[in-house]
């Protein structure tokens, strides 16, 4: 009987695979197909012809026959995925929406939105979001949003990339663009922002090396560097994001949510339980007025406000003074006033 189990469970996982890539190759074709089709109604002369809605399995599999491209739809219901010239309302994709004109209004995917030239709305993907042209509107997707340009929103859960940007970049890892003001990730790759590394010393004993990337208000912070204050004194490790407060040409007010871990091993490529009980976790927050003495050189400091979650073996790197701590389950917790101090250099 368990022989025959296993020989059912390894079935099912091959047809489960069969599956996925048919649903993957569909998607493919879908794209390709779309790609060797003349250019948007209007530039070859052809009118264009519009309907209420469109029902597709996979182009050109719909109620608007093989040349769907021409059709401009209200609503467009694709199993798999669809293409259209235009969409002006809602549009369905189990995986992909393929629209070689403008997008305007909502549209949905399991896997991809593509949109030649734009638009205006909100588009989200479960994959990735790919607009050409100008954008204006909400972009959400699992991994990646794509555009040329923004004024609006960008979420992905890995990386945003656009040309310009009038609006906000969010991303769980990176963001990409010529001029944006306010990308939010830990990797803010920004023609015209700023770039720099920093050298920043705080309370707890952590002296770090920093990179700092962003545009004009906001930044990401990720760092490496020692703690000499830790049981067996070990290894740092940094990530955070900032926003900038502009005063004067000299003169920024930094604020910096930052989360800090060491005191894990005094080798970074070990790790076990007995380390990890000693973990330190420290998280804050720092308000860094901060002083522009060249071009490219800045010093900083300030005072902070930290929660620190510590193995009773790196209890004695907290510092004395608290506003509120707690102890249990071979862990010590406390709340504290600190400060931190640094220098750095742009790029």
């Amino acid at each position: 009987m368990q022989i025959l189990q296993i020989i059912k469970i390894i079935n099912n996982y091959k047809i489960m695979k069969q599956k996925i890539l048919l649903c993957v190759v569909v998607a493919i074709n879908s794209i390709v197909f779309a790609g060797q089709l003349p250019a948007q109604e209007s530039s070859t002369g052809v009118k264009g012809k519009s309907s209420f809605i469109q029902l597709t399995l996979v182009p050109p599999l719909s109620t608007n026959g093989f040349r769907s491209y021409r059709y401009s739809n209200h609503i467009s219901i694709n199993l798999l995925a669809g293409l259209s010239q235009n969409e002006y309302g809602f549009a369905l994709g189990g995986l992909a929406n393929l629209v070689r004109g403008q997008s305007n209004g909502f549209m949905l995917a399991g896997l991809v939105n593509h949109v030649r030239n734009g638009g205006r709305g909100t588009m989200l993907s479960g994959g990735m979001n790919m607009a050409y042209r100008l954008y204006s509107g909400w972009l959400f997707a699992g991994l990646a949003n794509v555009a040329q340009d923004v004024d609006g929103f960008q979420f992905a859960g890995l990386l945003n990339k656009a040309k310009d940007v009038n609006g906000v970049q969010l991303a769980g890892l990176i963001n990409v663009a010529e001029n944006s003001d306010c990308p939010i990730g830990l990797i803010n790759i920004i023609k015209n922002g700023e770039m720099g590394v920093a050298i920043t010393y705080d309370e707890m004993g952590s002296a770090l090396l920093s990179f700092r990337s962003g545009g004009k208000y906001t930044y990401g912070i990720v760092g490496m560097g020692y703690n000499h204050k830790t049981h067996g004194r070990s290894y740092a490790a940094q990530v955070g994001y900032g926003v900038h407060i502009p005063c004067t040409s000299w003169l920024r007010v930094n604020n910096e949510l930052k989360v800090s871990c060491f005191g894990y091993s005094n080798d970074p490529l070990i790790i076990h339980d007995d380390h990890l009980k000693n973990t330190v976790i420290h998280v804050g927050y720092s308000l860094l007025p901060a002083f522009r003495l060249h071009s490219r050189v800045e010093l900083f400091g300030g005072p902070s406000i930290n929660y620190v979650d510590a193995g009773w073996k790196n209890k004695e790197t907290l510092p004395s003074h608290s506003l509120w701590e707690s102890s249990g389950s071979g862990r010590f917790r406390q709340i504290h006033l600190g400060f931190q101090a640094g220098v750095q250099y742009a790029f």
